[in-house]
């Protein structure tokens, strides 16, 4: 059992990967082969972001998958509808604003997770700037109020 385990961590795994993708794969490498290379192709703006950016995280990438989503759509549809043409889907995924656009898709949904992851830090910051600003007052106050009390006793 210890070498099984043993054999187990000493295996290169992609990350995320379970052992029903694999399935869910090859299942569809056989019935629409097509289709899957049309959705192989449209995707790599995803597995490029995951390869370059250390900091996509979840988040980042669901955000990237939306947008190249649905620039997947009309492609995804036509092949289907081709019933996985091998010419359908060649053509597909040969069109350079198809193309294009799914780049652009992953671009633009990278600008939009760092604007804002940005723009959160930044309202953060303003809330805590204003938190801050509130607590001196407070305290400034509470200094003159204790401070004028000292004055204002009798010495004995």
């Amino acid at each position: 059992m210890a070498s099984v385990r043993q054999a187990e961590a000493g295996m290169l795994r992609a990350p995320g990967f379970r052992w029903w993708h694999g399935i869910i794969i090859g299942l569809m490498l056989s019935y629409v082969p097509g289709s899957l290379l049309v959705a192989g192709v449209l995707l790599l703006p995803l597995v490029a972001l995951k390869l370059f950016d250390p900091n996509a995280d979840g988040q980042r990438l669901m955000i990237v998958l939306f947008y190249v989503g649905a620039v997947m759509v009309r492609p995804l549809h036509e092949a289907w509808a081709a019933n996985g043409d091998w010419e359908t889907c060649i053509a597909q995924i040969t069109q350079p604003v198809t193309l294009a656009l799914d780049w652009l898709a992953a671009g633009a949904a990278w600008l939009v997770a760092e604007a804002s992851a940005i723009g959160g830090r930044l309202w953060n910051a303003e809330v805590a700037r204003r938190e801050r600003k509130s607590i001196e007052k407070r305290i400034a106050y509470l200094q003159k109020e204790w401070m004028s009390s000292d004055d204002d006793t009798p010495a004995t």
